[in-house]
């Protein structure tokens, strides 16, 4: 049998049709609409047991709505406390239940308590994990929670502006370490960030350039509780300004890392990346951090030519950072840029009931998005622009910007093409050697909705669940590949 050219090709191109339409496949499911009027907060846990749950915040009420994995409302339920008035300080999901963490004033103390759920909102179980003395607690607790979700870092501030860490164990639902750190007025004048580690261990960024026009001059506090480790660790003074900082843990090698943009003449500008990347027991107490400039490729890319002699990137903010399997870094930030229409000290101000009235007339511009590979000895391996331009009006920007879906062979860069009510989503598709391609994901014409991708939940390699907000109606959007 003779095969001629033309079923050759015919054959080639239904190939890659059947290609396609398999690399693009996704199923999508919309839940009921909840309700958000009057609401102070809420909170999306994406997968407790096949089941996506949210918990609403409504002051002394506190409600959990259970969806299946079609996104059917399947039960609502109020938690009720031992006291009215209760601080949530976090939840925590695990694979077949969540916590809630809590505390409540009785006389001179604050309990702090955990509640165990399952999926069907049935308690499991409950203990108190710590009692405060109120002279021990002068600013609202606030937490920080490791990526294995196994440690919780609460901290607040005593009457003797000593910090309090307490470090909390959520598989065996007890202390681990409670300590006071005594600290100066400075040092929690500029503390900036804190990240804990899977093992407990924790870093506390202290950006002494915070507040300031002037070039910023950092140093970070270590406690590692295992061992009793307490270290400073002050970076050598250059005159660059420093910008977007960051601060992360690659748990899977253990390696800390501080990094962020930098220019030589202001903030705001960015002529390539700074880092430091080792491990805890490797920081010495005097270290410099590695600068690598974008080579004239990015700029070009970036600024399309516009460029001058000199001149810096602007508005350019580091956005996220990913870490590769072999200890390589992955810098992603994204051209974001605010314009204010209006004094917002002006006597005729927007009601306060619209949610956005705390700010003034606000443009926001969400462009262009730089993916920098790094490799593990630190030389760059490749760059690449992914072209978009999102804009919006007053709404702080919480629709623009993109969520990124990772796999072990393939990223996914996901976000609106425009800002507006009907919509379509696009994405990128990256594999390890920067290689990409754009493709159309769905459209929300006539859904009555408004997707946040930036506060999506990634609840396995193929799924993501999306808070649609619309006129204080939500809806969780779930998208499976």
């Amino acid at each position: 049998m003779t095969i001629n050219l033309r079923h050759i090709i015919l054959f080639v191109l239904f190939g890659l049709l059947l290609s396609f339409n398999k690399t693009n496949a996704q199923e999508v499911s919309i839940s009921p609409v909840l309700n958000l009027r009057n609401y102070f907060s809420y909170e999306i846990l994406g997968d407790v047991a096949g089941k996506s749950i949210v918990y609403r915040d409504k002051g002394y009420v506190k409600e959990m709505d259970v969806f299946n994995p079609e996104l059917e409302l399947v039960q609502s339920a109020e938690l009720y406390f031992e006291k009215r008035r209760i601080d949530v300080f976090t939840l925590i999901e695990e694979d077949s239940s969540f916590q809630v963490l809590y505390g409540f004033f009785e006389r001179d103390s604050m309990f702090l308590k955990q509640r165990t759920y399952n999926n069907r909102i049935e308690l499991q179980d409950s203990s108190v994990f710590a009692r405060l003395y109120k002279r021990d607690i002068r600013k609202r607790i606030s937490t920080a929670v490791s990526d294995n979700k196994q440690k919780v870092l609460l901290s607040t501030v005593d009457e003797e502006e000593n910090v309090i860490f307490l470090l909390y164990d959520s598989v065996n639902k007890k202390v681990e370490w409670l300590s006071k750190v005594d600290v100066d007025g400075d040092f929690r004048g500029y503390l900036d960030d804190i990240v804990l580690s899977d093992t407990g261990d924790f870093l506390l960024l202290i950006n002494e350039g915070i507040w300031s026009s002037e070039p910023s001059k950092l140093s970070v506090l270590i406690i590692s509780p295992s061992n009793n480790l307490q270290k400073y660790i002050s970076f050598s003074l250059t005159d660059l300004f420093k910008d977007n900082i960051w601060i992360d843990i690659d748990n899977k090698h253990q390696r800390w890392l501080i990094c962020g943009t930098y220019s030589k003449r202001k903030r705001k500008e960015a002529e390539g990346y700074f880092y430091i990347s080792k491990k805890l027991s490797d920081f010495t107490s005097m270290e410099k951090f590695e600068y690598f400039p974008f080579d004239d490729d990015v700029f070009n890319e970036l600024l399309q030519g516009k460029r001058k002699r000199g001149t810096a990137i602007e508005n350019l903010a580091l956005q996220n950072v990913l870490f590769r399997n072999d200890g390589g870094i992955v810098f992603v930030s994204e051209v974001v840029r605010e314009y204010a229409r209006r004094n917002p000290y002006n006597n005729y101000a927007r009601s306060s009931f619209d949610g956005f009235s705390s700010r003034a007339w606000i443009d926001f511009y969400n462009e262009d998005v730089l993916v920098s590979s790094v490799s593990p000895d630190g030389s760059i391996l490749w760059n690449k622009v992914l072209y978009k331009k999102q804009f919006s009006q007053d709404d702080d920007g919480i629709y623009s910007s993109f969520f990124i879906m990772k796999s072990p062979s393939r990223l996914r860069f996901i976000y609106n093409d425009e800002i507006k009510k009907n919509n379509t989503v696009s994405e990128y598709l990256m594999d390890p050697a920067g290689r990409i391609a754009r493709n159309s994901l769905l459209s929300t014409a006539y859904q009555k909705m408004k997707l946040r991708f930036k506060d999506a939940i990634q609840i396995s390699s193929r799924t993501l669940v999306v808070p649609s907000e619309r006129n204080y109606d939500l809806n969780l959007v779930r998208i499976t590949y």
